[in-house]
């Protein structure tokens, strides 16, 4: 993959994102802490009435005088939360999109990262099993070659056997043999517990691999709309100029947009290229 979010020293729109984000989180922080005291007033008001009218006893119906008294407080503390909130919450509203615009790069690189490095082990463990493969192969022609030459060495010692009237000795060609058989055949069972393990990690990945691609899609066409608006800043006054004339001429024209017809080539290409900065299946 050739995209590199980290390129370039400096994003003019992303420094100018940040700066309207600092900006707003400045105007944010003070708000926080008033709507925080605001809220104490108010549960504190809201305590001091119950009290209040407590103190007329379970049995009364009448609102004691104190209790009224009091409850323009309680009402005044409830407006000033809530005005409070609501500007903590439009600020926050407006916050949000704009920290999705300041993470996507750091969130663009990991996925990328962590797409290649799957793809990288799914890449290293195929030519393990390869590997292990090649040496079950070779294993297996050992095996035969030891057994047929195990039968051989049995009949002859067989005959042997029977024509010798003395104490019978395994002949040592024999006894190697079969010791080397058994070698063989434990090795042939650790490479199979091998390729096992490993086609066992190899059948976990193809979820994983997808999800980090589709992962990696989405954290791409995000960087790709920032790289998109730093390109049109530039431009972006005649865009405005543009947009402005085609609504002194058409009064349904939204002046915040301006759609640009994009040549089917070149559309065409970009696709092509996109499909390039993938990593081979």
């Amino acid at each position: 993959m050739k995209l590199n979010p980290f390129s370039k020293k400096s994003n003019p729109y992303l420094d100018k994102i940040k700066a309207e984000h600092d900006a707003l989180n400045l105007e944010l922080t003070p708000l926080k802490a008033e709507l925080a005291e605001a809220e104490a007033e108010h549960a504190a008001a809201r305590e001091k009435q119950n009290r209040l009218r407590d103190a007329a006893g379970s049995m009364s119906m009448n609102t004691p005088p104190a209790a009224k008294a009091h409850w323009p407080i309680l009402c005044e503390a409830n407006q000033r939360m809530e005005r409070l909130k609501s500007k903590v919450s439009n600020l926050e509203s407006q916050l949000r999109p704009l920290q999705q615009v300041l993470v996507t790069p750091e969130r663009f690189a990991v996925a990328r990262k962590q797409l290649d490095d799957l793809m990288a082990q799914r890449k290293a463990l195929t030519a393990e099993v390869q590997t292990v493969d090649g040496q079950l192969t070779k294993i297996t022609k050992r095996l035969a070659d030891l057994e047929a030459r195990i039968a051989v060495e049995t009949k002859s010692a067989s005959r042997a056997l029977l024509d010798t009237e003395a104490e019978f000795v395994v002949p040592e060609t024999l006894t190697k043999l079969e010791v080397e058989l058994r070698i063989t055949r434990a090795s042939q069972v650790e490479l199979e517990r091998q390729r096992d393990a490993i086609q066992g990690q190899l059948a976990g990945l193809p979820d994983a691999v997808r999800k980090a691609r589709d992962h990696f899609i989405h954290c791409r066409a995000a960087m790709a709309e920032i790289e998109l608006n730093e390109q049109l800043m530039p431009v972006m006054n005649a865009l405005a100029r543009a947009s402005a004339a085609r609504r002194q001429i058409n009064y349904h024209h939204d002046e915040s947009r301006f759609p640009v017809e994009i040549p089917r080539a070149l559309i065409e290409a970009a696709g092509d290229a996109l499909a390039a900065e993938m990593p081979a299946a």
